[in-house]
């Protein structure tokens, strides 16, 4: 499988459109196409097509590293112009100097007068004559008392308690990463890479969809019930829960 096609076979999986892939990494969805059938004529170049390359990995979960090192097998190491050509044309012969230069001349003096100045104002006595000086007194903010424990936040919504009204959920990643997809009565409330670790909950008051690009990382538990890893590594999976779901026993 090359490059491209393995790009292409991430996407599919994580259920992401080229649309989706261009949004997030600034990359046009027609040159994205060409990459994904092993054309990257259009990049401008070995070294542009690398970028490439390693910002659609990344943005998939897959390991940038290693796809940039099976195009450079592939397509061979990108060579940049040697230093000389980079800044040979920046090389110009400097005239010889015929007479005393004035202008650094000019420089000294000025700094020199600068210095006298600055020696002056700071050595001179800032109080007036005839002035007595006295000293500025100071007072201690007041300390602000702490908050008090009940004004600490309060657990989420998911804190182990079942609605009664609306939808509730939480998705936990537990291993690896997934592509998640969130919409909130229909409307797309997130979609983006989580790893593992990452938590985040969910509330709509009809419906919640769900698209799990790798299903076997993921943790759900909605309305109050646990309902572990909804599928297993790899797997694309799609969900919909209302109010009523899933059934609560007991």
């Amino acid at each position: 499988m090359g490059v491209g096609e393995a790009l292409a076979a991430a996407r599919e999986a994580s259920g992401q459109t080229i649309d989706d892939v261009s949004r997030a990494t600034r990359i046009r969805g027609e040159l994205l196409r060409s990459i994904e059938r092993d054309d990257f004529s259009g990049c401008g170049g070995n070294v542009y097509a690398r970028g490439h390359i390693r910002a659609i990995a990344a943005h998939l979960g897959m390991d940038p590293v290693a796809m940039v090192a099976e195009f450079d097998r592939t397509h061979g190491a990108p060579t940049g112009p040697a230093a000389r050509d980079i800044f040979e044309h920046e090389v110009v012969a400097m005239p010889e100097r015929t007479g005393p230069n004035w202008t650094a001349a000019m420089a000294v003096m000025a700094g020199v007068l600068l210095l006298v100045a600055l020696v002056s104002l700071f050595n001179s006595d800032p109080t007036p004559s005839g002035v007595e000086a006295r000293p500025v007194t100071t007072t201690s903010p007041t300390p602000t008392a702490a908050p008090s424990p009940s004004s600490a936040p309060t657990p989420g919504p998911l804190a182990g308690r079942v609605p009664g009204d609306g939808v509730l959920m939480r998705v936990s990643i537990v291993n690896t990463k997934s592509w998640v997809t969130v919409k909130a009565d229909g409307k797309t409330v997130f979609q983006g890479l989580m790893s593992m670790g990452d938590r985040k909950d969910f509330t709509a008051k009809r419906l919640i969809n769900v698209v799990l690009g790798n299903a076997g990382a993921v943790r759900l538990v909605v309305n109050g019930r646990d309902l572990g890893t909804p599928g297993g590594p790899g797997d694309v999976v799609r969900l919909d829960f209302t109010p009523g779901d899933p059934a609560t026993a007991g």
